[in-house]
């Protein structure tokens, strides 16, 4: 009867001493975070990376208390050490490529951790959006002015000078944007230029007076393909006219 209550007695001990989650254990989680870049609409990858210096956590047993923070290494790298048996849960912010409200969301990972368990979560991904203007590509070009004499009309127009065009208004749209995304002015000698901007298909336009006076203005419309991060694209000479 005595060695039954010493088992009983030890049994309640060591129960009573038992944690269920959280740390002081020998388990470990551990993973690597890659963020990956898109454009605004998800419609295309422009680059990725490990995502460093990330903030993950661990929610500890059902009741979801916060563990721990951990921050994420130079090769997207994190662990969480010294955990006991249990459910946890471990997630990192991303964005939700689904939502039109350009919102962040949770990813939520769920990890049953038996005694002295290490659980790689392998390659994780978290989502993240670039705007048109946050690369390194270029597109430039020169803009020069055909001026006729007022007294002249199409088809006999008198060329009165040639010269850059100067503050000249230059427009941009990115992708599938229905209205302009940005707008420049030439400097004194003609030239443009659209810079840090990220692989995807561009529209360039400016406007030239109609010689021929069907209408107030001819829209000059270059459609434009970015498809390295750092590329340089050459309009080269564009020609307006006024009269």
């Amino acid at each position: 009867m005595g060695f039954v209550l010493l088992l009983f007695t030890l049994f309640f001990l060591v129960s009573s001493c038992e944690k269920n989650e959280g740390t002081g254990g020998t388990g470990s989680i551990t993973g690597t975070i890659v963020e990956k870049f898109y454009n605004d609409d998800f419609s295309s990858l422009i680059y990725e990376r490990p995502a460093v210096d990330e903030e993950v956590y661990v929610l500890y047993g059902e009741d979801n208390t916060l563990g721990d923070r951990v921050f994420t290494g130079i090769k997207g790298d994190f662990s969480f050490k010294y955990l006991y048996p249990g459910r946890y849960y471990v997630y990192y912010s991303s964005k939700d490529s689904a939502s039109l409200l350009d919102e962040d969301q949770e990813n939520l990972y769920l990890v049953s951790l038996e005694r002295g368990e290490e659980v790689d979560l392998g390659r994780l991904e978290k989502l993240s959006t670039l705007d048109f203007d946050d690369g390194a590509a270029k597109i430039k070009g020169v803009v020069r002015e055909i001026n006729y004499v007022n007294e002249s009309s199409w088809p006999n127009l008198i060329i009165e000078n040639i010269d850059f065009a100067h503050e000249q208004e230059v427009y941009l749209t990115y992708g599938n944007h229905t209205f302009y995304d940005e707008r420049i002015r030439t400097q004194f000698d003609g030239y443009f230029e659209f810079g840090n901007l990220i692989p995807g298909d561009y529209l360039i336009f400016l406007y030239s007076e109609d010689v021929t006076g069907d209408t107030e203005h001819v829209v000059l419309k270059f459609e434009v393909t970015i498809t390295e991060f750092d590329q340089v694209v050459d309009l080269g000479l564009i020609t307006i006219e006024k009269i």
